[in-house]
């Protein structure tokens, strides 16, 4: 598995970000002052340099203004044409590999029987 800061759905993040934030007509310094980080860090982001947890994307979306639900699709559907793609087990087989299996418990041998 490559790390997702070099995958194509972390690019397409990436550049969607920019692109809400351009179409807000905000500039790299206004954002991160909505945000109260760094200029720098925005730069980063958008560039893919800095990957942003689930937390953190949530209010870079509601300081653009922007329905995080238009990405996370586009970036699902990527995944699945992807996984499709490779033959990789889709997640229904991966939960059930990972479903405990019924343990049965079989003495060895036979108890004596008394006489």
């Amino acid at each position: 598995m490559k790390k997702s800061i070099y995958t194509e759905p972390h690019l397409k993040l990436c550049s969607w970000l920019r692109a809400r934030r351009e179409e807000k007509g905000l500039k790299t310094r206004e954002l991160a002052a909505r945000l109260d980080i760094h200029h720098s860090k925005v730069v980063r982001v958008e560039h893919g340099g800095t990957r942003l947890d689930v937390v953190q994307f949530v209010e870079w979306c509601v300081a653009l203004q922007a329905n995080p639900r238009e990405i996370i699709g586009q970036l699902w559907l990527l995944e699945m044409d992807e996984q499709t793609a490779s033959d990789t087990p889709s997640w229904e087989t991966e939960k059930a590999a990972a479903e405990p299996k019924p343990v049965s418990y079989t003495p060895r041998r036979k108890a004596r029987q008394a006489e």
